[in-house]
């Protein structure tokens, strides 16, 4: 693996006007030059996972899309909205999409990095939860520094535009962890 880097882009949110979307396009803007990122907004195409239909011959043309994009990335930027202390049903959707088949997964051996903007906890509850999923795959995950945007909707515009200069430094420091995470996995 050498730069540039490949970093699928995610938000799971599927509103129009999303701070975690935000958060993704500002991620964007401010990555270092060796980061390729692709927004990936797909996530609300596909099926629920279901293993009956998680075979060659019936697996949806949407999934296995998903998969090769996930599988020819370097890296994955997560932006997550917090429900009910836990990820969005679509985003982990497209994460039990990605994790399986079991020892041939997509998601697999990639540095994964996540955001957060939700209430008024900034969505930290599903860091955590998602910290554990994805570890379990052999992923190498990218925590510092901490984002979580509390009432990010206040905060962030759905372009990335944003008003709090210590949330841009917070990202691009991410950004720049996330490059560092990924060169340190090819030298």
């Amino acid at each position: 693996m050498s730069a540039p880097f490949d970093v699928l882009a995610v938000s799971g949110s599927l509103r129009a006007g999303s701070a975690n979307t935000g958060l993704l396009h500002m991620a964007q803007r401010l990555a270092p030059p060796e980061l390729r990122m692709t927004h990936d907004d797909s996530i609300g195409e596909l099926p629920y996972y279901n293993a009956d239909i998680d075979v060659p011959d019936t697996l949806p043309d949407v999934v296995r899309a998903w998969r090769e994009r996930v599988a020819a990335c370097d890296a994955l930027f997560l932006a997550a909205p917090e429900y009910n202390f836990g990820p969005s049903a679509v985003l982990k959707n497209a994460i039990d999409w990605a994790s399986r088949p079991m020892g041939a997964a997509a998601l697999t051996g990639k540095v994964i990095t996540i955001v957060t903007s939700g209430g008024k906890g900034g969505g930290s509850r599903v860091q955590a939860s998602l910290t554990d999923i994805l570890t379990l795959l052999g992923n190498t995950l990218v925590q510092e520094p901490q984002i979580t945007v509390a009432l990010g909707y206040q905060r962030i515009d759905a372009d990335g535009t944003t008003t709090d200069k210590d949330v841009v430094q917070l990202v691009a420091a991410r950004m720049a962890n996330v490059l560092a995470a990924l060169n340190g996995r090819s030298g």
